[in-house]
């Protein structure tokens, strides 16, 4: 847990500082550009994965012709999706009518390739729990590419400092983990393991896919029905409400998925660690989704420029609506580890359905009815991805909502005060240095003053391991 915090942190907080300098030199439209792009992203690396990388991470008795099996598969279908997307190019500028997504299209695509080379000693570290390794290679990517990035955005290179920045975060990752891994391909191919791998990886795969075209269809629409420049402040107020989710849900899943999957057939201790993996990871991401809505404003003013203001309501409407987003992932990724990825399939089917139908009837609301649609529909997951965790571990939606009801009280509170506090401050980053102190206090007080058994449990966990942090310990004592 520890080197996948250092991972997740160094590599998440590295990628959003830098994306905060990039975009201060760049304009929305920019962004926009890379955004009409993300659904072919993700849907070929949805594809290129095929769950291949979750069926080894399950599989009990993985040996060796699984991993040649799995890595030549990848190959395959990485090197065919860049060829789809290349020759697919001139067709998708024409749908945006956007030109400059030809080359574009064509470059950003060979980071498929690039992926397919590494994916499985990745997934061999995840396996073997070497965090300290990954953590490693991330932070090495990330930070030499994000230079390489900065200084093309500054020197007037627009859009292709974005491109080249992700190609190169590639190429080094890729390199690395070839350097330090000990596995590498041997010349087989068995069809026995392609078949056990890829029968828990169809289902995976199928849902991923729904799941993908979901979560990009509204950059389509977004990109077809508005401006480019909407567009932009539309993503970069999605990447900024979904980094704290992101980022303490990638510590936590990282190490819980093949922590979780030896326990698969205890149903006690799984339920056990996945109570603590439930209302843990929501005590710190709650509180940070409410204080950025209550800050919204002079937090876009601050971090990128007056030019940006459009997208602090979408940031706010983004981050009431990201408090579901980490209870749906744990409760998928509870059936992901029971194997059950028939079931996962099964309420993407239904789900998304009633997602398409929401997007579309919000169209000619605008793009704030367009993100208070997204917003709503996280909630409609939830109800239903706690359907099955309920019958498998009798921990519905009942059960799950008055576990995490002291959190969402306390974070509520919290953010009312912080809105109080700052609203007649006449600078933005006067009332960030005043909201910021002013929630974390209010919040671990109402904590505290609730002998929350979270706060408790965090804390001494941080005390055991930081002795030193002395204001820490006066506070839960």
């Amino acid at each position: 847990m520890k080197w996948s915090s250092i991972e997740s942190f160094g590599t998440t907080g590295m990628s959003f500082v830098i994306s905060i300098i990039i975009a201060r030199r760049l304009i929305p439209a920019d962004y926009g550009v890379m955004g009409m792009l993300t659904i072919f992203l993700a849907l070929s690396n949805t594809f290129l994965n095929s769950g291949i990388s979750s069926a080894l991470i399950q599989k009990k008795d993985v040996n060796n012709d699984d991993y040649s099996t799995a890595f030549y598969f990848n190959m395959m279908v990485g090197i065919g999706l860049y060829g789809i997307l290349y020759f697919a190019a001139p067709f998708i500028a024409e749908f945006y009518n956007q030109p400059i997504l030809t080359p574009v299209t064509r470059v950003i695509s060979t980071t498929l390739i690039i992926s397919a080379l590494s994916m499985v000693q990745g997934t061999i570290l995840s396996i073997k729990l070497d965090f300290r390794s990954k953590a490693r290679n991330s932070l090495v990517s990330v930070i030499f590419s994000g230079i390489a990035g900065i200084i093309m955005a500054y020197n007037g290179f627009g859009v292709w400092a974005l491109v080249w920045q992700g190609v190169l975060s590639g190429i080094i990752m890729m390199v690395l983990l070839w350097y330090y891994s000990s596995w590498k391909p041997s010349f087989t191919f068995k069809k026995k393991s392609f078949k056990a791998l890829f029968g828990f990886g169809s289902k995976h795969l199928v849902s991923s896919t729904i799941n993908t075209i979901y979560d990009n269809l509204s950059t389509i629409v977004i990109g077809k029905v508005y401006q480019a420049s909407d567009l932009g402040y539309y993503t970069r107020a999605n990447s900024i409400s979904t980094l704290p989710g992101s980022f303490i849900m990638n510590i936590i899943q990282k190490v819980n998925y093949p922590v979780l999957a030896k326990l698969q057939d205890d149903n006690v201790a799984l339920l056990s660690m996945y109570s603590i993996l439930l209302r843990a990871p929501l005590f710190l991401i709650f509180p940070i989704l409410f204080g950025m809505a209550a800050l919204a404003w002079p937090l876009i003013e601050v971090l990128l420029g007056e030019r940006w203001l459009p997208s602090a309501g979408m940031l706010i409407i983004a981050c009431f609506g990201c408090l579901s987003s980490p209870l749906s992932n744990v409760n998928l990724n509870l059936l992901y580890v029971k194997g059950r990825t028939d079931l996962v399939l099964k309420l993407e089917l239904m789900k998304k359905p009633i997602a398409f139908i929401m997007i579309i009837a919000a169209i000619p609301t605008g793009i704030y009815g367009m993100c208070t649609a997204m917003a709503l529909y996280n909630y409609v997951a939830f109800c239903f991805n706690c359907h099955y965790t309920g019958k498998i571990l009798n921990y519905g939606l009942k059960k799950q909502v008055m576990d995490i009801l002291p959190i969402l009280l306390y974070s509520l509170c919290m953010a009312a005060c912080v809105v109080v506090a700052t609203i007649w401050l006449p600078y933005a980053w006067l009332k960030l240095m005043v909201g910021i102190p002013v929630g974390i206090i209010i919040y671990i007080m109402l904590a505290k003053f609730n002998n929350d058994k979270t706060l408790m449990s965090l804390a001494g966990n941080v005390l055991t391991r930081f002795p030193s942090i002395r204001v820490l310990n006066y506070i839960v004592k």
